[in-house]
């Protein structure tokens, strides 16, 4: 995606994290023992690291203009 970013871009990337998160709570509740798997982890700590090395590998190797 190229050019300028808009607000709807921003809500639906939004809405689709709402909906990651929501999915990820029933589906660990549904599994027995995962839940208490999933608190014992720093899971949300990796992902947060990985989410900021791609953002941070595609403003790198994007070009200037």
């Amino acid at each position: 995606m190229t050019g300028r970013v808009r607000d709807r871009d921003v809500l639906f990337l939004m809405a689709g994290l709402v909906v990651v998160v929501l999915a990820t709570n029933v589906l660990s509740a549904a599994i027995p023992g995962l839940d208490a798997a999933l608190a014992g982890a720093p899971i949300l700590v990796l992902l947060l690291l990985g989410g900021t090395a791609v953002v941070l590998a595609g403003v790198i190797r994007r070009p200037r203009r």
